[in-house]
């Protein structure tokens, strides 16, 4: 066998255990210690937070807070924008966040939708 072949086969196991050992993080499931907070942002005002593991399945809006027609909806711990005054659409069309670190955004809106894990 020769050196480059050699070379060429400790690549291939390389790429190999890489390939495997990112499909196995993929797969293996995150325990996230802590509670997932919704925070709802519009510029740099935090207009609502929400704990997503206690909050019940609802709908609401924030015009109230900020004059904006924006509503969203709590369903089995999770958010999502379900209508929004903006032309795009993008915002509603991200579908439900339940994961820490997930983030929806209404740009035209300057609306954030961002969930964390507050370790209390």
């Amino acid at each position: 066998m020769t050196k480059e072949q050699k070379l060429r086969i400790a690549l291939w196991l390389g790429a190999a255990l890489l390939c495997g050992a990112a499909l196995l993080w993929l797969l293996l499931p995150r325990s996230t210690q802590g509670h997932i907070i919704a925070t709802i942002t519009v510029g740099e005002e935090t207009v609502r937070t929400l704990d997503l593991t206690t909050a019940p399945d609802q709908e609401f809006s924030i015009l109230d807070e900020t004059g904006l027609e924006i509503t969203f909806q709590v369903q089995d711990h999770a958010i999502r924008f379900l209508s929004s005054d903006c032309p795009d659409k993008v915002c509603v069309n991200t579908g439900f966040l339940r994961e820490d670190l997930q983030v929806a955004t209404c740009l035209p809106n300057r609306t954030t939708l961002f969930l964390s894990v507050s370790q209390e």
